[in-house]
């Protein structure tokens, strides 16, 4: 099919490569592509007909770097405008209040979107990122590449504009359905994440990173003892495995024991309990899928993760 539009029109360029995950495949686009604008769009989701009409009449308009539009997300027939975040729409922001402001945008959640899809970028501002930074990354080919490409990308940003308008049909599902093999990718985005934090000397973002690994973290435990990964012992070694090797832990300890928390959860990975931190996790699981069936927990799980925002 992609060679048949190919030979009608002269603009479709078909990259055939060896599968080496969503990263490098959007990696290898850019690469090719020759344009003024980039936009990117995963396999499985739609365009409205106007959807590149309106973002370059968006961008050219207000000379911005970047424009993100809305995105209805469709689950069958469904289709529901997806407004969230707190970041200003139908209003030009530039630097430097853009990077002071909403930088905390990936370490909170509820600011503007972390996705690669639904946007435009200005090619010229990507390339200066690409030549100074790495945009994609082989460590996260699926569930994390979208945020660690913005991540990396928006301090060199000088604007941002974002309409109000449906520019992207996202269809809900996939690998939020099952167990997500791809999860433990957001683990190496939390040290990355960390390291730019410390660059950056953005301190407002530490706090909010710690909590939200801590949480992934018994997220992915849950998930193991849920759709029957394995067991008690195979939990524990994801924990301790994970603790040892990731940076960002002796950081979040230093914090929290600095700053005292009450949080269980929390102060059981301090002290390395691992024994606590399993039957933590099994708690929350309970509590989250509470007492209904097993088919109908995993749907209603399933449908909570699709809607949330990241």
């Amino acid at each position: 099919m992609a060679n048949g539009w190919a030979a009608r029109d002269s603009r479709v360029k078909v990259i055939n490569k060896q599968n080496e995950g969503t990263s490098y495949a959007r990696r290898d686009g850019y690469l090719h592509s020759t344009g003024k604008y980039i936009t990117f769009v995963d396999n499985d989701d739609l365009l409205p007909k106007d959807a590149v009409e309106l973002m370059v009449d968006c961008i050219e308009k207000e000379e911005t770097d970047l424009v993100i539009g809305a995105v209805s997300r469709k689950l069958g027939f469904l289709r529901k405008l997806t407004a969230g975040g707190t970041f200003p729409v139908n209003e030009l922001v530039t630097s430097p209040r853009l990077f002071d402001e909403y930088y905390i945008g990936f370490f909170q959640n509820n600011v503007f979107p972390v996705n690669i899809w639904g946007r435009l970028y200005r090619k010229s501002v990507v390339d200066e990122a690409y030549e100074k930074t790495e945009l994609f990354s082989a460590e996260m080919p699926c569930m994390a590449g979208d945020e660690y490409f913005n991540l990396k990308l928006f301090p060199y940003l000088k604007s941002m504009y974002r309409t109000d308008k449906v520019v992207y049909y996202y269809r809900l599902g996939g690998i939020v359905d099952h167990f997500n093999r791809f999860f433990p990718e957001t683990f190496v985005l939390s040290d990355i994440r960390l390291s730019l934090l410390d660059q950056y000397g953005y301190k407002n973002g530490y706090k909010p990173l710690y909590v939200e690994y801590v949480n992934m973290v018994y997220y992915h435990a849950q998930q193991i003892l849920q759709y029957k990964q394995g067991d008690r012992n195979d939990v524990i070694a994801f924990l301790k495995k994970e603790l040892a090797s990731r940076a960002i832990v002796p950081r979040l300890t230093q914090y929290f024991l600095q700053n005292k928390t009450d949080d269980i959860g929390i102060n059981l990975m301090i002290n390395h309990d691992y024994e606590g931190m399993f039957n933590h996790a099994y708690r929350l699981m309970q509590q989250r899928c509470g007492r209904l069936p097993y088919k109908a927990r995993c749907l209603l799980l399933s449908v909570v993760e699709r809607l949330s925002n990241r």
